[in-house]
């Protein structure tokens, strides 16, 4: 494959920073990863750009379906993969697409290096409000992977974390990119858990991080982001005579918690009863 400044240059375009492109030139870290994505899974690549991630799965004998946002690229693409029952091009933003539609029925698993400006609208679009998905392998910088596969510090490492593994699946040099960008990057892959069916959850995260320096309590107690649910199940309610056991969650930020100790408070604002 050729370097994607030749490639680009034979286009007539060049890397488009409102876009966040970054083209990976070496992509042995995806090699190495890809087999986190089980045999047979239909793919949806996000910001597939040349292909290079592409034929990696391409090679594994994946089905794909590709959502390009780049005119030119998209345009590109579906002249390479023309007439090929393996790969399906789609133009356009992917948040913008209805993923639960007959065009996206089969797949299971999403893959993509994703723009660093929309990595959490992304990875929440796919892995909290796609449950469908059970694989992925995502390509974003290296700071924010490590953040989310801590499992805590933030509304997105749990609401992401509740929804099964994330781990660090390979490591990216800055400079096996085009442009080379000032960060380096990870493979941030996940696997669904079975259990991870929570629908309220970001609501309750949403709730517990409005107010970042005050405790749970006090925290849910005054917050203005209650979702509409919480009155029908008396969440307000519960909170105020939490179990014991639940109590000395209550009296901690919530920055400092894990996905567990989300998971154990939802339980029992949801069900009016602790499991243990």
């Amino acid at each position: 494959m050729l370097h994607p400044s030749k490639l680009l240059k034979e286009l007539g375009i060049s890397p488009l920073k409102q876009l966040g492109q970054n083209f990976q030139v070496d992509v042995h870290s995806v090699e190495n990863a890809a087999a986190q994505i089980p045999a047979g899974a239909v793919i949806l690549e996000i910001g597939p750009g040349l292909g290079a991630w592409t034929e990696v799965f391409l090679g594994r004998g994946h089905k794909m379906i590709l959502v390009e946002k780049d005119r030119t690229l998209a345009a590109r693409l579906k002249d390479k993969f023309a007439g090929s029952e393996q790969v399906t091009v789609h133009e356009g933003d992917v948040l913008e697409f209805d993923l639960e539609s007959a065009e996206f029925a089969e797949v299971t698993a999403a893959v993509g290096n994703l723009p660093f400006y929309v990595t959490s609208e992304i990875l929440l679009r796919l892995i909290v409000d796609c449950p469908r998905l059970t694989h992925g392998l995502f390509g974003i910088q290296l700071e924010v992977a490590e953040r989310i596969a801590s499992g805590k510090g933030s509304s997105l490492a749990i609401a992401l974390g509740a929804q099964g593994k994330l781990f660090i699946a390979g490591k990216i040099s800055r400079n096996s990119f085009y442009p080379v960008p000032n960060v380096d990057a990870a493979i941030l892959g996940f696997e669904r858990s079975a259990t991870a069916n929570r629908p309220h959850l970001r609501a309750l995260l949403k709730a517990a991080f409005w107010g970042k320096r005050k405790t749970l309590a006090s925290a849910l107690r005054k917050n203005p982001f209650w979702p509409e649910q919480a009155e029908t199940v008396s969440w307000p309610e519960r909170l105020m005579h939490a179990p014991p056991v639940l109590q000395p969650l209550l009296t901690q930020r919530a920055d400092e918690l894990s996905v567990t100790d989300f998971q154990r408070l939802y339980d029992y604002l949801e069900s009016g009863e602790y499991l243990t």
